[in-house]
């Protein structure tokens, strides 16, 4: 499994075109991904569903790692109201993310 998800982080990485500086945030969203996705295992169902009994999360809030991301800033009244950044992964902590 580790040679797996070393496979998937240097895939990700290199596709974003990104240093190996981002390999944590890459690897945690391998997890994400991992636990997201249906297995034949378990039934073709996803492991969050097997864990918390819930429905699968919808797949509409899926990014591209590495793709651009833009968030809302309140700075004052005649400065930007976006930023543009990378995507390097969804906020830690957040249940169900809502983009």
């Amino acid at each position: 499994m580790n040679t797996i998800l070393l496979e998937k982080v240097r895939c990700i990485l290199s596709n974003a075109k990104l240093s190996k500086y981002f390999w944590a945030e890459a690897l945690a969203y391998v997890f994400y991904l991992i636990n997201r996705l249906p297995l034949s295992v378990i039934g073709g169902k996803t492991p969050v569903e097997v864990w918390s009994e819930r429905v699968a999360p919808d797949y509409n809030s899926l990014r591209v790692f590495g793709c651009p991301a833009y968030y809302h800033i309140k700075e004052d009244k005649l400065g930007p109201r976006v930023r543009k950044e990378v995507f390097v992964g969804f906020k830690k902590g957040v249940k169900d993310y809502k983009i």
